[in-house]
């Protein structure tokens, strides 16, 4: 057994698939295999049964890959705090997960400034998922640190609310909705409407603002707001959205949503900067969770808002 042969498992344990796997880690997948049936015949246990063309971590897997985790982040931790002792550290790398709606804005914004402030040579890796998927992701080691709506609480996970979407109606050109100069949620009691799946955080929260509204005509029908401002541009029902760039196409009329007449407050959704607060991270992973956190914590006193996560 080998650190190499433990990077490789970890590897496998987090895409699941050797040709993947094997391009990610620059190796051959022969290669792979033989380094993954070693370390299993060594072990003397099976750590991946074939599902299809992919593999699962077994129950010995997956409780050997905790320690591997623990195992893999020391050895980082320790190699980056002697590469800083000796000058030589290269910014060291950091892999992060987002949500849709921020990945093209939000993130990369955040990316920039921490490159061009703090540590010009740390790489990122970005990959997008819904929220219920990127927090397993985190829980699992996949990512460092995500951009997510918060969901169930979890106790290993702490999260940082870092980014405010307002709450708006898209409506087309030739719905009444177009006319007005703003929404009430009054309006929205007796108007047929479209809006987020409740399978995510975000459509759960859309949906305890609705029912508020007495809203009873509502199809909660779609994950994200691309596909939303679509529908609501061609056809009839008005989409309740985030205002977003996806948001952003012809034949849309997006139209201020407020709590009622006289108060006109906004609705946004909070999308949360979250990490495992109990794992031990590398040095690089360490700073860019402290500069988000001094840089880009919302204050959480909106005048003229209200949060609905």
């Amino acid at each position: 057994m080998n650190l190499a042969q433990l990077r490789y498992f970890q590897k496998l344990a987090d895409l699941q698939h050797y040709s993947k796997a094997a391009k990610e880690l620059n190796i051959a997948q022969p290669s792979l295999s033989s380094s993954i049936s070693s370390l299993e015949k060594e072990l003397g246990i099976p750590l991946f049964q074939k599902v299809g063309r992919n593999v699962r971590l077994t129950k010995y897997g997956r409780e050997f890959l905790t320690y591997i985790n623990d195992g893999l982040e020391r050895i980082d931790a320790g190699i980056d705090i002697m590469h800083e002792y000796a000058g030589t550290s290269s910014g060291g790398h950091i892999d992060i997960g987002c949500i849709m709606t921020v990945q093209a804005l939000h993130v990369p914004r955040i990316i920039a400034s921490y490159k061009r402030e703090i540590s010009p040579d740390t790489s990122f890796e970005i990959k997008e998922e819904p929220s219920t998927p990127l927090l397993e992701s985190l829980r699992c080691g996949a990512y460092d640190a995500a951009f997510l709506a918060k969901g169930e609480d979890d106790e290993s996970i702490s999260y940082i609310p870092a980014i405010a979407q307002k709450v708006v109606v898209g409506t087309n050109e030739n719905s009444p909705f177009a006319d007005k100069d703003f929404i009430t949620l009054q309006d929205l009691e007796h108007a047929d409407l479209i809006t987020y799946k409740k399978t995510i955080p975000l459509g759960r929260a859309i949906g305890d603002l609705l029912e508020k509204a007495h809203a009873t005509s509502v199809s909660y029908s779609y994950l994200d707001e691309s596909i939303l401002a679509g529908f609501a541009a061609t056809q009839p029902k008005p989409a309740i959205m985030l205002d977003t760039v996806y948001a952003k196409i012809d034949g849309l009329v997006i139209k201020e949503l407020y709590d009622n007449e006289v108060d006109k407050r906004n609705f946004y959704h909070r999308v949360y900067f979250a990490y495992d607060g109990k794992k031990r991270h590398t040095r690089c992973v360490e700073r860019f969770i402290e500069f988000v956190k001094d840089r880009y914590a919302l204050d959480q006193c909106l005048p003229n808002g209200v949060f609905i996560d």
